[in-house]
């Protein structure tokens, strides 16, 4: 829901003026004073931005921070509460809690902060982000522990391939008030194992890490967060700094650090409350950061109460820009012939504000439609409709270019999704341009990334694990259909094939009721 936040600065008190003597950080004013008896520290920028928005640092304030200063510059407060050697124990966010109340509730900032956790730090803002969900805007990870039993832990302690701290190791058991080693294995709630607050609160991720780092294996850490966080629909981005040890930390280039909060600031209540039309069908406007322009989210659920564990959701990829429909009308079709109901499943339309390719542009920020349907419609929709939160209740239907959207959808966030089906659509296209769609891939290395070919050559090894893949009838793409199906078994790759009929190039055509049946039956 669109949220108005009422801070002091806006609710007609002025917030109180921030304790301490100022002095200079970075070119910016510091403030430095006890809060609770531990020590704090509150940059602040020449022109805050509207709302007050702020940057929260787990650990190790002014170490690696070029992101920090970038952000205060940009208009973000930055704030640190010294709590060292707690590993973000529950002590810690108690902490937290406290330093959070006086800044939002005396000082007048945003309710929801945005978290840098550098290594340590790491376990403090993805355990404040999993109790306080909804006090967090966004979580930026720097090559950042998420269990402490790779890090101290590691080889030291027979849990990993970092090599581990005897003395941290023995401090962390103290934050915590672990009596035994076999106490602190045992334990449940490391970031890792604790995602699932954060994906139902559609809190965007950031993982920057370097894959040689030794100090905190990635593979334990950064990668397990990346993996398990999108496969529960969460929004998560990384950066990925080949050979790169544990340091050094940060980004030559932080712009997209800064990009990433603006995102999160912008997107935070961007969907408005859904209006149920006499359809049946539930309409919510959108204000994407991702779009141009304002968008919309159809979805038609079933009539009856939602299985435990949920529906599986099906994305009904439009064609056309807007709400165009010289096609046709996808999630009309999906209710006329009561698919909601007969398949039990919910089923989503999202609208884009330029013709959709399924793309990100690689300049211009506000044409990235695969972003706007990543970290703001799939959340949306996990957080606030009973659908199955696995990548296998996650399904993609489109035709012509939404076919082909549903293809590189998938092949692109496996992880995200489960199985995409495709009608009709220009599969073996090999260059940008055609129906439109120079416009959103631009150049020819962006499209590459794209490309529905090279995508299922590179993950045919994934793909001959399971079937995946819809592939049913034609209207004007016959041919590449059948390039496409000799292809897939060339590879090797399971999929369902349906070589016609030949059908007008339409949703109201006639394929959709066997394509959505096909894509919401398990393969046997």
């Amino acid at each position: 829901a669109l949220m108005l936040v009422l801070t002091p600065a806006v609710a007609g008190a002025q917030p109180k003026a921030l304790p301490g003597t100022p002095t200079k950080w970075q070119g910016f004013t510091r403030h430095d004073f006890k809060h609770d008896g531990r020590s704090a520290i509150v940059v602040v920028p020449d022109k805050a931005l509207p709302g007050r928005p702020w940057v929260w640092r787990g650990e190790f304030f002014g170490a690696f921070a070029d992101a920090d200063a970038a952000l205060v510059k940009a208009g973000w407060h930055l704030a640190y509460l010294s709590i060292p050697d707690q590993f973000g124990s529950p002590a810690a966010v108690k902490a937290w809690e406290g330093f959070h109340a006086a800044l939002v509730n005396d000082h007048g900032l945003h309710p929801k902060p945005g978290l840098i956790g550098l290594s340590r730090g790491g376990l403090y803002c993805m355990n404040w982000a999993a109790t306080h969900p909804d006090k967090t805007l966004a979580v930026y990870l720097d090559n950042a522990v998420c269990d402490f039993k790779s890090w101290p832990g590691g080889k030291l302690k027979g849990l990993g391939t970092s090599p581990g701290s005897e003395a941290e190791w023995k401090k962390l058991l103290a934050a915590y008030g672990f009596q035994s080693d076999a106490e602190a294995v045992a334990y449940q709630r490391n970031p890792v194992d604790n995602l699932a607050p954060l994906a139902k609160a559609g809190i965007p991720l950031l993982l920057v890490y370097g894959d040689a780092d030794k100090l905190v294996p990635v593979r334990e850490n950064s990668e397990v967060v990346y993996d398990r966080y999108r496969a529960l629909g969460g929004a998560a981005t990384r950066v990925v700094k080949p050979g790169q040890d544990h340091h050094p930390h940060g980004l030559a280039d932080v712009a997209p650090v800064v990009r990433f909060f603006a995102d999160a600031l912008a997107a935070d209540g961007a969907v408005g409350d859904g209006k149920k039309g006499a359809d049946g069908v539930v309409i919510h406007e959108v204000k994407s950061p991702y779009q141009a322009g304002p968008t919309l989210i159809r979805v038609l659920a079933p009539d009856a109460p939602a299985p435990a564990g949920g529906y599986p959701v099906v994305y009904v990829l439009p064609v056309e820009a807007g709400t165009e429909s010289r096609y046709g009308d996808g999630l009309a079709e999906v209710r006329k012939l009561d698919l909601h109901n007969h398949l039990k499943a919910v089923f989503v339309a999202p609208t884009f504000a330029a013709l959709p390719w399924y793309a990100d542009h690689p300049t211009r920020p506000e044409l990235r439609q695969e972003a706007h349907l990543l970290a703001v419609v799939v959340p949306f929709v996990q957080r606030t409709y009973p659908v199955r939160a696995d990548a296998a209740g996650r399904l993609l239907l489109g035709f012509s270019k939404s076919g082909w959207g549903a293809y590189s959808l998938l092949l692109r966030n496996p992880e995200v999704f489960g199985r995409a089906a495709a009608w009709d659509a220009p599969l073996t296209m090999d260059a940008p341009g055609r129906y439109g769609s120079g416009e959103v891939f631009a150049t020819p290395e962006n499209f590459r990334r794209y490309e529905i070919t090279r995508l299922v050559e590179e993950r045919a090894e994934m793909l001959r694990l399971r079937n995946r893949l819809v592939l049913t009838g034609y209207g004007n793409f016959r041919a590449e259909h059948q390039r496409f199906h000799a292809l897939l078994e060339k590879l090797g790759v399971p999929h369902d094939y349906r070589d016609g009929p030949q059908l007008r190039h339409d949703w109201h055509a006639g394929w959709v009721e066997e394509a959505a049946r096909l894509l919401l039956t398990p393969p046997g």
